[in-house]
């Protein structure tokens, strides 16, 4: 009687579960389709990706060479409040209308010794870059 209990529990458990995923399913259905069309991915950008690896190397000197002094504050006021960077990663980068943003995530060190996350887009247009987020 004990072994027929316990299967039945096991039966009554997974019909359960399966009953309880599929009134989820009903309950909560899917996003609707966004009525606005994707921009199509491209690849990392030479300049973006540059830039990123002065930034992870500490290359202070490289960096206001690749830049000027507008762009210099807007990338510095971007990656507050990092104040050493160990790791970027290139999250994705897309094209409109010739120019390209490209997105990265950088990690670092704040001036308290926390580690944080901070995420940056470059914009680029003929190869150059021409506006940081």
């Amino acid at each position: 009687m004990s072994k027929a209990t316990a299967v039945l529990g096991i039966v009554v458990f997974l019909f359960g579960a399966v009953a309880g995923a599929f009134l989820a399913q009903i309950a909560n259905p899917p996003p609707p389709e966004s009525p606005w069309r994707a921009l199509p991915p491209v690849e990392e950008p030479t300049a973006s990706a540059q830039i990123v690896q002065l930034l992870i190397v500490n290359d202070a000197k490289a960096l206001s060479r690749s830049m000027d002094a507008t762009l210099l504050q807007r990338l510095a006021s971007s990656i507050e409040p990092l104040v050493d960077i160990d790791e970027a990663r290139f999250t994705g980068a897309t094209e409109r209308q010739g120019d390209i943003l490209s997105a990265y995530v950088a990690g670092g060190r704040a001036q308290t010794g926390e580690q944080l996350i901070v995420g940056l887009v470059f914009r680029m247009r003929d190869g150059k870059v021409v506006g940081v987020n």
